[in-house]
């Protein structure tokens, strides 16, 4: 029988006029269908993109949790977070060898197949505990409307990456990953958000978010790959020619991003 094909995240449809308990309900139902889906072929470990749709499908999981905090039961809130936080401990280890071990050389794969495998194998063991995840239950609460309950959570998130990136040195890997992921936060809330805002363009701050993702994203794969090589043993590898062309395009893609207008800004109050 064959498997089905790696499912991507689906768009959610969002209107103003929407209830906001019903709508964030309705992005993390698709952002735990989304993991749920491709934890099968992700078991099977055949097709690395499984594994990598799983692991979108967490990150827009927990940006969603982040984004709609005070709507749920802090008790099924935390029973979801402790079961992210366990799967991210085993698909983390997983991904980075599959990622890393197509760029080594022949000498190292047969150390770095070992590793892969056991890290495939501790994800499987991990796999079974998905089927106790589920969306938390609403409290009794009268929440803002969908429009100012999103402007209010994007607001947050993007006051929260400025102030990361200001204190972000480009060339310190760290620093880098911790914006990175202040990012991506902001980027899966505003494309769940969007529609919450119809009559404005969401499109630049987007378009420039993923230009900044890509870049820091690749930048992050050599940092993996030269801590891997270290865990293998091999000889360090100093930044490629490519990292240093990556670090030189930051600062205008930083740039592109800070002057794109939060488009949540822009409605009528």
């Amino acid at each position: 029988m064959t498997a089905a094909p790696p499912r991507k995240s689906q768009p959610v449809v969002m209107r103003p006029s929407m209830q906001t308990v019903t709508a964030l309900r309705a992005v993390l139902r698709e952002a735990l269908a989304h993991v749920l889906a491709n934890a099968p072929g992700a078991a099977q470990g055949v097709d690395p993109e499984y594994l990598h749709q799983m692991r979108v499908g967490t990150r827009r999981l927990r940006a969603v949790l982040r984004a709609s905090k005070g709507l749920w039961r802090m008790d099924d809130v935390r029973a979801l977070r402790r079961g992210l936080r366990k799967l991210a401990a085993a698909t983390g280890p997983a991904r980075d060898w599959d990622v890393q071990y197509r760029r080594l050389g022949t000498s190292l794969r047969a150390r770095a197949s070992v590793r892969r495998r056991s890290a495939h194998a501790a994800l499987r063991r991990a796999l079974p505990a998905l089927s106790g995840w589920k969306v938390p239950r609403a409290i009794n609460a009268s929440p803002p409307a969908l429009p100012d309950f999103a402007r209010d959570a994007l607001e947050r998130l993007d006051a929260r990456v400025q102030r990361r990136a200001s204190q972000t040195d480009w060339t310190d890997a760290h620093a880098r990953h911790a914006l990175r992921i202040r990012l991506r936060r902001l980027r899966y809330v505003a494309e769940f958000m969007r529609g919450a805002f119809p009559r404005v363009d969401a499109s630049p701050l987007i378009a420039a978010l993923k230009v900044l993702q890509d870049i820091l994203g690749k930048l992050n794969d050599g940092d993996v790959g030269r801590r891997l090589r270290a865990e293998l043993e091999a000889p360090a590898v100093r930044p490629r020619t490519r990292e240093r062309r990556l670090l030189a395009r930051l600062p205008a893609a930083w740039r592109r991003f800070a002057t794109a207008p939060g488009f949540w800004r822009k409605i009528e109050r």
